[in-house]
């Protein structure tokens, strides 16, 4: 019974046969009670019948020769006897036994291991002065003969009601779910051959099959589109590391060579000396902030981002006298409200979006140009960075927010991240950037975040 259909077959001969039980038993003690009240009406009848015979015999002496009564007592199987004191006036009908001790009333007694059933009345005589007792038994011997025959039958009917209805669940089971066994050899394949674009038919079998076909075709196409995303997660990782393999290489190429150089060439003269050190300087100083870039991208993604209210104005503020510190070349003025500019997130994530786009615009602005930040409050709170740079063409839009992304062939500064930092903080706070053309001239970065300034984690 490992098999469905055995156990749905099982399950209705279980019930069945429970129902037939309690239906044979109900049935069997209700024919048993009617046959009962039956035999007793006989009893009383027959006494009440015999009562005028009673009180004849108890006037007048019946005669010898009437055998009448004796005759229909016989036929029904009954006995009748008159007993006046301790004598007894009348017997007639089937010889039974009539014990001394019987009551008045209806009474069931056993008698050399037969039952038997008696009715005894009394029968008042002035003239006797006294009570006479009229008795009428009857056995109860065929009446459980017939009881047991009905059993029987019952039983009969019950066993071949059972052995029908078997046939019958085992060849509805069938049919019931030879629909279940089609979604079952579909569902095989599909994990056979790893088929996740297959779907399994909705139309066939009852309500609550199709409902299950549709709840595993929904759970196929979830299945694909996370192999889709692992698949995209796992070539943008490959991708990843061979770009960060490369951008490594390139610094690590650099000072060996320089260093190589010193250590051959111990007699150059102090000016070229300080410039090797210099460029492996510079070098190292480019491999330190593509680490940096790298470990604040993962951290980015790694941290549990807990939001809270922050002053996205006075975030502006605190990087733009930074970077302009870090960069005195650079014309960097701000725009920024007199009151709070309230966003919902995370403070180091803000400052990190913010700072990277400053850092970008004066890293690829002209040379000696202009940085100009804004920030905007309302329902809609907005930061913009634009530049006087060569701008960013539009079919490169998409492609700098990429890891190591750069339009120049990396002859600018910088690790290639700080925009892919930017796009990342972008999403940890539900905001959007977009990329168009500056009023200077250069490249334009707006930062939409929620309305309301409700970031989403």
């Amino acid at each position: 019974m490992r098999s469905l259909r055995g156990r749905l077959a099982l399950g209705v001969l279980v019930v069945l046969a429970a129902v037939l039980a309690v239906a044979g038993v109900l049935a069997s003690r209700s024919a048993q009670r009617s046959a009962e009240e039956a035999f007793d009406d006989r009893l009383v009848r027959t006494a009440e019948l015999s009562r005028a015979t009673a009180r004849s015999v108890l006037q007048e002496e019946i005669p010898d020769d009437d055998r009448r009564l004796d005759a229909v007592l016989r036929a029904s199987g009954t006995s009748l006897r008159l007993v006046l004191g301790e004598t007894e006036l009348l017997r007639a009908g089937s010889p039974l036994p009539h014990p001394a001790a019987l009551r008045t009333g209806l009474r069931t007694y056993t008698f050399g291991g037969r039952p038997y059933r008696a009715y005894v009345t009394t029968i008042r005589d002035q003239e006797l002065g006294g009570l006479a007792r009229l008795e009428v038994v009857g056995s109860l011997g065929g009446l459980e003969r017939r009881q047991d025959e009905l059993d029987h039958r019952l039983l009969a009917l019950g066993a071949l009601a059972l052995v029908a209805a078997g046939i019958g669940a085992w060849i509805a089971a069938e049919l019931i779910l030879r629909p279940l066994r089609r979604l079952r050899a579909v569902a095989a394949s599909i994990a056979e051959h790893e088929d996740l674009d297959r779907r399994v038919p909705t139309d066939d079998g009852p309500a609550e099959l199709r409902s299950l076909a549709s709840s595993f075709n929904a759970m196929l196409a979830r299945l694909g589109r996370s192999a889709a995303d692992r698949e995209r997660a796992l070539d943008a990782t490959r991708r990843f590391a061979a770009d960060v393999g490369h951008e490594l290489r390139t610094p690590l190429t650099s000072v060996q060579a320089t260093l190589s150089t010193l250590g051959r060439h111990p007699d150059l003269p102090a000016e070229r000396r300080g410039e090797l050190v210099a460029d492996a300087v510079a070098e190292q100083r480019r491999l330190v902030d593509l680490l940096d870039g790298l470990q604040a991208l993962v951290r980015g993604d790694a941290t549990p981002v807990e939001h809270a209210e922050v002053d996205l104005a006075e975030v502006a503020d605190g990087v733009v006298t930074g970077v302009a510190a870090g960069h005195p070349e650079v014309r960097l003025t701000a725009d920024l409200p007199d009151d709070p500019v309230l966003v919902s997130g995370w403070e180091p994530g803000l400052r990190l979006l913010v700072e990277n786009l400053v850092v970008n615009a004066a890293r690829h602005g002209r040379p000696g140009g202009r940085v100009h930040v804004v920030v905007q409050g309302g329902d809609v709170p907005a930061l913009v960075v634009e530049d006087d740079g060569p701008g960013i063409p539009p079919e490169e839009r998409e492609r700098v927010f990429e890891a190591f992304a750069r339009l120049d062939g990396g002859e600018r500064p910088g690790s290639g991240l700080g925009l892919a930092l930017v796009a990342q903080q972008a999403r940890h706070h539900g905001a959007t950037v977009a990329i168009d053309d500056a009023a200077l001239g250069g490249a334009r970065f707006t930062v939409r975040f929620c309305a309301g300034g409700t970031a989403v984690a």
